[in-house]
């Protein structure tokens, strides 16, 4: 039987993060919520090297303009370009789900890998601030920090923070309690290697999956949650053109309109480009959907 060099050659193995990453760009749904995501974000970095309008401008005698030619979202209360402040909206609105996702996984991703991996009184702790965390509204729990702390941008993402970190450290401690007592973990710590580089180097990368699925789920909630924040004044303060803030004050103008339905419209695009991606993610990760 002739063997030729092509099978004799060993195949390559197909690794799970490619198989996610390919079944990720089959997703039609994933990657309309990828296309939403990078044209507000290339809208939002190239805008102020774009001929628009200041969007702290004020134009008094142009002020409550209905959308036009020259005003294509109409222009607000204190004659500002809607347009451009919706635009430059997305500068503050998209960093905000990265920044609230990132340091709510960074915090709880320690916590609760840290607590699941060395058990006892530790353990028990920190679960049990989780459970009083948890058991508050979200929201409810991040408007009462956010007042306590004063109106302003940081300080919403701080209560954000706050209040998200304890699902993240749940999951992962779950995660860690099922794969702590694995072959390879029981191998490395035969060998002598420390609490730490187990847990970084043979615990972390096998249990961190769900909780990618879970960020890229969760980055349209903060965003609206800041949004929703900053509408009842406690997160962005004027005249920063956020678009929560501006749904707020366009909400005494009833018959304009446009005032609230053009930022509503920012955050309906952005909240569902997020959630497409992450159904998305969550499908790529599941092994009967790849």
């Amino acid at each position: 039987m002739t063997v030729t060099v092509a099978e004799a050659l060993p195949k390559t193995v197909d690794s799970p993060i490619r198989r996610s990453l390919r079944s990720l760009r089959r997703n039609p749904m994933a990657m309309l919520g990828l296309v939403i995501i990078v044209f507000w974000a290339v809208a939002a970095i190239i805008a102020p090297f774009t001929p628009m309008r200041d969007p702290l401008s004020q134009t008094i005698n142009d002020r409550l303009q209905s959308p036009s030619a020259q005003y294509w979202f109409g222009t607000d209360e204190l004659g500002r370009d809607v347009f451009s402040r919706v635009i430059y909206g997305a500068r503050i609105s998209l960093p905000i789900g990265f920044v609230v996702i990132l340091f709510a996984v960074m915090m709880g991703v320690l916590v609760g890998a840290s607590a699941g991996y060395i058990g006892g009184t530790y353990d028990l702790l920190i679960m049990r601030l989780a459970d009083i965390t948890l058991a508050f509204p979200s929201i409810v729990l991040a408007l009462a920090i956010a007042a306590v702390l004063g109106p302003s941008i940081t300080n919403a993402l701080i209560a954000m923070v706050l209040v998200w970190w304890p699902e993240y450290a749940r999951l992962m401690r779950s995660q860690v309690l099922s794969v702590k007592n694995n072959e390879y973990v029981t191998a490395a710590v035969a060998l002598g290697a420390s609490r730490g580089r187990i847990l970084m180097t043979h615990i972390l990368p096998n249990t961190f999956a769900p909780v990618l699925v879970k960020a890229s789920l969760d980055a349209g909630s903060a965003i609206l949650n800041i949004a929703a924040l900053s509408f009842i004044g406690l997160g962005a303060v004027p005249p920063t053109p956020e678009w929560g803030a501006m749904i707020s004050t366009g909400r005494y103008q009833f018959y304009s309109w446009w005032l609230t339905t053009f930022p509503g419209l920012a955050i309906l695009m952005v909240v569902l480009g997020y959630n497409f991606l992450g159904e998305g993610v969550r499908d790529s990760f599941d092994p009967r959907m790849t």
